[in-house]
């Protein structure tokens, strides 16, 4: 087993963090606390569910977990783009990295899945 922090969706992942982090500086104040807060903090919860998924046996509960963050950022992501708050193309960056993180959570689902059968 691979340290999690060697795997590829775990720099994928803290490519999103430092990311989001640099994001959500710029949007106002008002919301800063509301939508920001919650993208740094859904984006830190999908490194440690990496962390947690690469750890245990049944990986199967930490990676559906890790799938609903990547589906709550990219609604998160989305509402500051229809506002204008980011920009089409900070949006567009933000989306490939979720739908890497994606893609590689679905892969190690279908193959913790077959491996638990």
């Amino acid at each position: 087993m691979a340290l999690h922090t060697e795997l590829e969706i775990h720099k994928v992942a803290e490519e999103l963090f430092g990311f989001s982090l640099d994001l959500v500086r710029n949007i106002p104040r008002d919301l800063k606390r509301l939508a920001g807060e919650k993208i740094r903090d859904e984006c830190l919860e999908v490194l440690v569910l990496i962390g947690r998924a690469n750890m245990t046996r049944d990986k199967l509960p930490h990676i559906n977990l890790l799938l609903e963050s990547i589906w709550m950022l990219n609604y998160l992501l989305r509402a500051l783009t229809n506002r204008g708050l980011i920009s089409k193309g900070q949006h567009a960056k933000a989306m490939m990295m979720t739908a890497s993180v994606g893609r590689q959570a679905n892969a190690w689902k279908k193959s913790a899945t077959a491996s638990a059968a």
